[in-house]
């Protein structure tokens, strides 16, 4: 055998070995797709499952839904559920006036310091008749004199003074 006959045989045989390396390359491919697409098919096929387990229980529930209003079967609640529910509604109602008085005490300390403020000038104050102006309509309108003091930032005895002076107070329209 020749030097050229060698080479082409060399060349013949690299070509057959990548050949077969590309062709086996693609077997694997095509098995790793195959193997994917079984896990695939058996996760759909479990979530059709769970999907048709829960049509059914559905289906189940709106039956015993509808039994139920015919026959005017009405649930029963029993007497401990109905004392666990009054304790729950009178604790929500003394954190609702736990809460409420907590911030009726902060609006009077704000509304006291920013009296403080302005009385040491930091504010300019509004006009004091403009100020008993609103005192007269909002009371006027039927707001208390602590709505009044909190809807016009001013204390409650700034209020009352603007009320006495107005002599709303002597008619006995003061609330």
């Amino acid at each position: 055998m020749s030097v050229s006959s060698m080479m082409n045989l060399s060349y013949e045989m690299m070509s057959v070995i990548v050949a077969v390396l590309f062709i086996l390359m693609i077997i694997i491919v095509l098995l790793y797709i195959a193997i994917k697409e079984k896990e695939s098919v058996k996760k759909i096929m479990q979530l059709e499952n769970s999907i048709e387990d829960i049509n059914k229980d559905i289906y189940k529930i709106q039956k015993w839904i509808i039994e139920n209003d015919k026959r005017g079967i009405e649930t029963k609640i029993d007497n401990e559920t109905i004392k666990v529910i009054a304790s729950l509604k009178d604790d929500i109602n003394s954190l609702q006036n736990g809460l409420q008085s907590d911030r009726d005490y902060f609006e009077d300390k704000i509304l006291i310091l920013e009296e403080r403020l302005r009385s040491l000038g930091h504010f300019n104050t509004p006009s004091q008749q403009r100020n008993e102006k609103q005192i007269l309509e909002l009371f006027k309108n039927g707001y208390t004199i602590d709505a009044i003091s909190k809807e016009l930032r001013i204390t409650k005895s700034e209020v009352e003074f603007v009320l006495k002076l107005s002599e709303l107070h002597k008619n006995g329209e003061i609330k």
